[in-house]
């Protein structure tokens, strides 16, 4: 039942090595606000963020200097990044690099300068191409040099002085839990607190600690600071505690381990969390079978993340098994899964149901649901938790639960009740004993910061009263250094304001700005014909053309889309050279009233969306009236209200309206185009749509995409007239012969079956699935059923389906699609042509079968 998991280090550190994280970055919509003469590092910019790229050994790394638990590789960042902001798995980025590496064009930008020098040529020569024993003993090489150098010839705890400050006890330091996991690192006259990070290699990495400093080497995160048992080498394990540092991990000692001295492991990840740390955690658990895990995470967003990814991941020790005279691991069954992700403000969960039918997915995401309600409905700012259906098929069903970072607890709870789901559902023999994991959160922010309360004499009470108190105080100082921030940037912006002004007023940029506006309007009337090797509009006069032009003049200083590009994607639905058959097949089209109306949404209900404009400079205006006049003027069939507009505390003129729109009118594709355009092009950060977005609801895209479709006229500026193939009967008659029965040479046709019903009860079988069964029986094929459950409990399902005309049994398949497009809550959606042409070859059909049956007489 479950997924396939992949696990290879080796593509990750080639993801790191091969992908240029700036030029990742700038497709993802960041650009260069600053970089470095060597190009060794980059100061990138996307809205409010500000992320830092520089190198770290054989690779990129990045900073979000607005968030520090925001930082690391490539694959930090499109994990973080991805998903529209909601973060992606690691299977997820695995897949989306791959693409990019595979797939994606050349960088757009080009190098002068290299990081290092490049090594001569005779020395490459010299070198075996391809030997990946060799690529593994240099890194090997590298790696122990690295650490060599950290720890020295003479491995040991020498400098106590960083860990006393902290608050660690001598007695701490002296416990056989901690002997050879802890050394100072010393570096000329600087010393350091050391925490080697081990796999089953032996010593991977170094984590070096001091007042204001932290570092890891520039390896492969692929080990974990590992204490000893506490009573001792090679003793049996009745515990293991998970923290993110080997700090709160000796804290979580002093503070708890007198009160329940049970034999204990302490594992440390140095931060986040990697895939290959959890699988050693894993390995770990697998060697010494404890009894029980203690998650010791951080008391905050990062640390309830931690927690619930570990809930799905971690499990009891996992028996060998044979597999091809090697030994492998027994992996539990997982009907349900689940991965937290986050980015700057959400967190959010993706919970993978694996089942049998459709019916059961069904069951499981009502039962969600009705326990997001459950825990919306006692928050007191109103509901928090955001559910929604990505994907239902009959083995899965994908649903993904959003909640801001302040309240991930709530997603933790969510998690809790899964894990239990989880094993209820599991086989007997696959079951783990009840609280083998068990979450263990601090009273302060993370087990150091209570260790220091603790040692200060204060209760519990007064522990949480503190960390309170300190968290608003982060809180205030961070709010101190936003607006600091902005301050500067306002003053910032005003000085360069007056240098503008100052070269603006000189002579010479007058004259070329003269000269720069004449070339605009000589481009602008000369637009619609401006390339020839791509068909344009057809204007009735210079006139005309000069009208409907004039509209985008003064759209120059509003920094919008210029003439040109405009028309090529949009279109006007009229004044274009249309032929004969064209016309006929839009009349046709216009005809085709069932792929048009949608199940969910009336033929004239008005949508609305809202398109928002800001000025780019204090003080500007007509950004938005500019935007409302060229779609007023569009000749489309959408409507816009009045510009509404508010002026913030740094000038800037924010602006709105709405166009309102309905499904059913002949020109939906290319109002869709103009809409999804608008917002492709802003999300790319193209410069002229600049502090432009589109604001609708998801149901009402998605609504209007599928009537673009359908729709009778699309946005294609071409003579769709040479798509439109000749009847067989007037071909024949061209040539002088006589017309064939058409069902002598057939074609393929596409139909849409979509059923509306109550959402189906565990087990039961629904009207869709009877549906799908008639038509399989009649002799058409069908695909599977593809259903979704809305939050009134409706269930929405829909099947493709496609048949012959000139197959034997055309006929019946044609009765089956009547009958059961005449059903209540069935819409057979298909062109009315291919309708037509359905009952004619069903028509011929059966009077083909009927002198069959005369001639066997």
């Amino acid at each position: 039942m479950n997924a396939p998991r992949e696990n290879d280090p080796t593509e990750l550190d080639r993801f790191k090595r091969d992908i240029d994280l700036v030029d990742y970055a700038q497709r993802q919509g960041y650009t260069i606000k600053k970089e470095s003469r060597r190009g060794d590092w980059h100061h990138l910019v996307k809205d409010d963020e500000h992320v830092i790229v520089t190198r770290k050994g054989d690779h990129q790394v990045y900073l979000n200097t607005g968030d520090d638990r925001d930082a690391g590789s490539i694959i930090d960042f499109a994990k973080t990044r991805g998903g529209d902001g909601h973060g992606l798995n690691l299977g997820q980025v695995r897949q989306q690099l791959r693409e990019y590496l595979d797939g994606a064009p050349a960088p757009a930008r080009q190098y002068t300068t290299q990081y290092a020098t490049p090594p001569e040529t005779a020395r490459l020569s010299s070198l075996p191409v391809g030997d990946p024993e060799q690529a593994r003993q240099a890194e090997e090489e590298r790696r122990t040099r690295l650490i060599s150098e950290v720890l020295g010839v003479k491995k040991e705890l020498t400098d106590r002085s960083y860990l006393h400050g902290r608050g660690i006890t001598d007695e701490t330091l002296d416990s056989p839990a901690f002997q050879g996991r802890i050394f100072t690192a010393q570096q000329n006259e600087h010393k350091n607190t050391a925490f080697p990070l081990y796999n089953e290699h032996g010593l991977a990495s170094v984590e070096q600690k001091n007042d204001h400093y932290k570092s890891l080497l520039p390896l492969p995160k692929n080990g974990i600071w590992v204490s000893h048992p506490t009573d001792g080498k090679d003793t049996p394990v009745a515990r293991v505690v998970v923290s993110e540092s080997a700090i709160d991990s000796l804290s979580h000692y002093q503070l708890k381990h007198e009160q329940d001295p049970k034999n204990t492991l302490y594992i440390a990840t140095s931060g986040t969390p990697t895939e290959a740390q959890i699988a050693l955690i894993q390995r770990v658990i697998d060697k010494q079978a404890p009894q029980e895990v203690v998650l010791a995470n951080d008391r905050d967003a990062g640390g309830r993340q931690f927690n619930i990814n570990y809930l799905n991941e971690l499990q009891p020790a996992r028996p060998l098994v044979p597999v091809a005279e090697q030994e492998a691991y027994r992996e539990a069954s997982r009907p349900v899964e689940w991965h937290a992700t986050s980015d700057k403000y959400h967190t959010s969960l993706k919970v993978t149901f694996h089942h049998d039918t459709a019916e059961q997915g069904a069951g499981q995401v009502q039962q969600l649901s009705e326990r997001v309600e459950k825990i919306n409905s006692t928050q007191e700012a109103g509901p928090s938790l955001a559910v929604e259906v990505q994907r239902s098929t009959e083995q899965a069903t994908i649903v993904r639960l959003t909640v801001a970072r302040a309240d991930t607890a709530q997603l933790e709870v969510v998690a809790q009740e899964l894990y239990r789901q989880r094993e209820q559902l599991r086989p007997e023999a696959e079951r783990q004993q009840e609280s083998f994991l068990r979450v263990d959160y601090p009273l302060a922010k993370d087990f150091n910061k209570e260790l220091e309360y603790t040692n200060q004499g204060l209760t519990a009470e007064q522990i949480r009263a503190a960390a309170q108190r300190e968290e608003q105080q982060r809180e205030s100082e961070r709010q101190q250094r936003l607006a600091e921030a902005q301050r500067l940037e306002r003053e910032q912006r005003a000085a360069e304001r007056q240098a503008q002004r100052e070269r603006e007023n000189r002579p010479e940029e007058q004259q070329e700005r003269q000269q720069d506006d004449k070339r605009f309007n000589q481009a602008i009337l000369g637009a619609a014909a401006a390339e020839v090797d791509r068909p344009t509009r057809s204007y009735r006069s210079e006139q005309e053309a000069a009208e409907h032009t004039a509209q985008f003049v003064h759209a120059r200083d509003a920094g919008l889309v210029l003439l040109k590009e405009y028309i090529h994607d949009n279109p006007p639905p009229a004044g274009r050279k249309i032929d004969e058959a064209e016309r006929e097949e839009l009349r046709d089209r216009a005809r085709y009233d069932a792929a048009a109306s949608l199940p969910t949404v009336a033929a004239t209900e008005e949508k609305t969306a809202t398109w928002k404009i800001d000025e780019l400079q204090p003080g500007a205006t007509g950004r938005a009236e500019a935007w409302k006049a060229i779609l007023d003027n569009s000749g489309y069939s959408m409507q816009t209200s009045e510009v509404r507009a508010t002026v913030d505390e740094q000038g800037i003129r924010r602006a709105e309206f709405d166009i309102t729109y309905r499904n059913d009118q002949p020109d939906i594709a290319i109002i869709h185009a103009i809409v999804t355009n608008t917002t492709s092009r802003a999300a790319a950060g193209k410069e002229q749509y600049a502090g432009v977005s589109i604001v609708e609801p998801e149901a009402d895209r998605a609504d209007r995409q599928l009537a673009a479709e359908a729709a009778p006229i699309q946005p294609h500026n071409r003579d769709r007239g040479m798509d439109v193939a000749a009847k067989p009967e007037a071909a024949l008659s061209a040539a002088g012969q006589q017309p064939v029965h058409p069902t002598t040479s057939g074609s393929e046709k596409q139909v849409i079956i979509r059923v509306e019903e109550p959402a189906l009860t565990t087990g039961a079988r629904g009207q869709a699935e009877a549906v799908r069964a008639a038509a399989v029986a009649s002799g058409a094929k069908v695909g599977e059923v593809q259903s979704t459950t809305d939050e009134q409990g409706t269930r929405h399902a829909e099947m493709r389906v496609s048949y012959r005309t000139d197959q034997p049994d055309i006929a019946q398949v044609s009765q089956t699609l009547d009958a059961i497009g005449q059903q209540p809550g069935n819409q057979v959606v298909e062109h009315s042509s291919d309708r037509a042409e359905r009952h004619k070859a069903a028509h011929h059909g059966v009077e083909g079968k009927q002198s069959a049956q005369q001639l066997e007489r």
